[in-house]
């Protein structure tokens, strides 16, 4: 039974995580690109293109570059 309540508690840190992560992405996407994206909504952005990064450990700046090709 602890095993299985410390296994939730990881996955609702992971989502917390992620959740801290979506918002400092499009943070990000807001000061950048010369104001461009400066009125973009978290809800208007395709996660799951995005879930990748997260998952391959990127910080969200990292993230930012590979999505628009700034990291080659």
């Amino acid at each position: 039974m602890e095993q299985q309540q410390s296994a939730a508690g990881v996955g609702h840190m992971k989502l917390m995580n992620w959740v801290l992560w979506q918002r400092a992405v499009v943070a990000l996407l807001r000061a950048d690109v010369s104001g461009v994206l400066r009125s973009i909504e978290i809800d208007e952005v395709n996660w799951d293109a995005w879930r990748t990064f997260y998952t391959e450990g990127r910080s969200p700046r990292s993230a930012i570059d590979r999505a628009l090709a700034r990291d080659f």
